[in-house]
């Protein structure tokens, strides 16, 4: 494409409009009119496309950085708010039951005489009483992981929590809540030690019936159809006094052979009968 054809093309201009300007211009001059014109277009075409280049870079960095970024920071914003709201509920609720003070003015301070002893100071007395909180803390622990293990066959755990449900019930205006009871109603100890109780009950039936059983075996054997043993008849019996050298023990188990005796005196005399 000639100089004259890129001009008439950019410019919109005909041959005669653009002879014209030749011959008022002059070639020389022309030419560098054209040039200059191509030259500044050639410029801006290239302006252009940087300028579009940068913006498109600009505007992928912006989608895929600044967006998400933004999007974030509000969600962040927005759960802020929500955790403030609920903390502010949560403080109301607790004023109402009394847990926390309301922002009070707090009372001036009474000057005191000089000499005369802090209020706020720890004494001896104070810490000693202190010690036997704690030392009482650590017994009762003790005695509950030994009682809890011997119903549970476990050693007690979470003795933190225990604790800080003794405070929070002190808190709460309940004094006498003990250890014993977090304890108690944390694990439903009460269920336990029934559950724990007939479990004992069951074993010791089972222990005697089993005793009951090994000593009925031993006395009338492993068979449980045998006859369980009597005591002997003959345990009395004399020997010096017995008519015959026969012993009782040893005579024959026969019916028939026990009473010969009786028969042949009964054939005697019905023979001695018959004979007369």
């Amino acid at each position: 494409m000639t100089e004259l054809e890129w001009l008439k093309q950019e410019s919109g201009l005909t041959d005669d409009e653009l002879k014209t300007y030749e011959t008022i211009l002059g070639d020389n001059k022309f030419k560098s009119m054209l040039k200059k014109v191509i030259d500044a277009n050639t410029s801006l075409t290239a302006a252009k496309t940087k300028a579009e280049g940068e913006l498109e870079q600009f505007t992928t960095r912006y989608n895929s950085e600044f967006v998400p970024a933004l999007r974030d920071v509000t969600q962040q914003a927005i759960d802020s708010d929500a955790k403030r709201a609920a903390a502010e509920a949560k403080l109301a609720k607790a004023k109402e039951l009394g847990i926390v003070i309301g922002n009070e003015p707090e009372p001036k301070e009474t000057p005191r005489a000089p000499g005369s002893p802090d209020p706020n100071m720890v004494t001896r007395d104070d810490f000693g009483q202190f010690q036997n909180r704690q030392a009482n803390t650590l017994m009762a622990l003790q005695d509950l992981n030994a009682e809890h293990f011997g119903l549970f066959q476990a050693p007690l755990g979470g003795t933190q929590e225990l604790v800080n449900e003794v405070n929070r019930q002190h808190l709460l205006g309940n004094k006498g809540f003990t250890l014993k009871n977090a304890w108690e109603q944390k694990y439903n100890v009460s269920a336990k030690r029934t559950e724990v109780a007939a479990a004992a009950k069951a074993k010791e039936v089972s222990d005697l019936k089993a005793q009951w059983t090994k000593e009925e075996r031993e006395r009338s054997g492993a068979n449980p159809h045998m006859r369980r043993g009597q005591p002997s008849r003959y345990d009395r019996y004399k020997t010096a006094e017995a008519t015959d050298k026969v012993k009782p023990w040893q005579s024959s188990h026969s019916s028939r052979e026990r009473n010969t005796d009786w028969r042949n005196q009964a054939l005697s005399k019905v023979r001695e009968a018959q004979a007369a």
